[in-house]
């Protein structure tokens, strides 16, 4: 009998994209929760219901990705929803284990980027003490919720697989068109990415270095976006924003265009935009992390976090000659990624010691 696997939540991920159409493939059934309604509200309050009755129908397995769903609307602003969130997503987790299905965590953040919950570490807490496995993409990740006490039962490294996000075919060499050097950074554009230092330290790169900075990506923080706006002004012909909402495959584009991406995290357990990055053989700038650890040193210039480490990255990596950039991005292309056909397989044999687990 094919798997029946539950997945939490639905998000417009290329790596959940990716995934589960490898487990399709090997007939497995996957069904997303939480999408009765059109109404996040709604089909939150009937998550444990709508559990229970897909136990009663057979589904031993929930695949759990994020928590960002289970927060109310409004509980930015009035913290008696966070209490309120995290006592219904407690609730959840009994009602799961309770109607003995099999909870998998993959763990893509230790904690979330950004606040769910009254207390994300406790809600962490619940999830691990719940979950019959943790998979990661790293041992790094594992050894992040182990410093905070996160100690799964069962645990899995499972690497990322490679993301094209609808791009095929092989990309332009960097660095191969005359002219200013291309800097990108792509994504959301959030506070822990560290956009506000890779403008200012673009502000601080020596005048006599050609290149220009493109920060792509939708940007909902307001204030965020103003920050940006006023240090992009110190430096108009280096610095463009487009803080617009972009699709995947736009993105991905722009990650063929340009001929170096910079993701300045200020922390970070994987990163899915740098996955790509090195799959279409772009140079990599990035902060010394242990999420970056595993990527191979001739594709990637490391800085220590710091805007000066930063301009110095930016500056040495824009008057890098074209045979540089071509040996970081060969050194990218030839990363061998597992297919996502045996991620899939690696994740269903661990389903399935989980659902066997007592």
């Amino acid at each position: 009998m094919a798997m029946k696997v539950l997945v939490l939540p639905r998000a417009p991920s290329p790596y959940q994209n990716e995934l589960y159409a490898a487990m399709r493939r090997q007939g497995t059934r996957v069904s997303y929760l939480g999408v009765l309604t059109s109404s996040r509200t709604l089909n939150l309050l009937l998550l444990p219901f709508e559990t229970l009755v897909r136990a009663a129908t057979g589904w031993r397995i929930v695949h759990v990705h994020w928590l960002f769903g289970f927060a109310l609307p409004g509980s930015e602003r009035f913290p008696l929803l966070r209490r309120l969130s995290q006592a219904w997503f407690m609730f959840w987790l009994a009602i799961t284990q309770s109607a003995r299905v099999r909870i998998v965590w993959t763990a893509h953040n230790v904690l979330p980027h950004e606040r769910v919950f009254h207390d994300d570490l406790a809600a962490r807490r619940a999830l691990v003490r719940a979950s019959r496995l943790v998979i990661a993409h790293s041992t790094a990740t594992l050894g992040a919720l182990d410093s905070l006490g996160l100690r799964p039962c069962a645990t899995l490294v499972v690497p990322h697989g490679p993301i094209a996000m609808g791009i095929r075919g092989a990309s332009r060499q960097p660095g191969s068109t005359p002219g200013q050097r291309r800097l990108l950074f792509f994504g959301q554009v959030r506070e822990y990415k560290g956009v506000e230092e890779l403008v200012a330290a673009a502000t601080q790169v020596p005048a006599t270095t050609q290149f220009t900075l493109l920060v792509a990506g939708e940007c909902g923080d307001a204030a965020l976006r103003q920050r940006l706006e006023r240090l992009a002004a110190l430096a108009p012909n280096r610095v463009i924003l487009d803080l617009r909402y972009m699709s995947d495959t736009h993105l991905a584009h722009l990650v063929d265009d340009a001929d170096i991406v910079a993701l300045p995290f200020r922390r970070v357990t994987t990163s899915g935009s740098a996955w790509l990055a090195l799959n279409r053989g772009r140079p990599l700038i990035l902060p010394r992390l242990p999420a970056f650890d595993e990527f191979p040193d001739d594709a990637v210039w490391r800085y220590d976090g710091t805007i000066g480490g930063l301009t110095a990255a930016i500056t040495a990596m824009a008057e890098a000659s074209p045979e540089r950039l071509a040996t970081m991005s060969d050194v990218g292309r030839a990363h061998l990624f597992p297919s996502w056909d045996a991620i899939a397989r690696r994740t269903l044999s661990a389903f399935e010691h989980a659902k066997r687990r007592p």
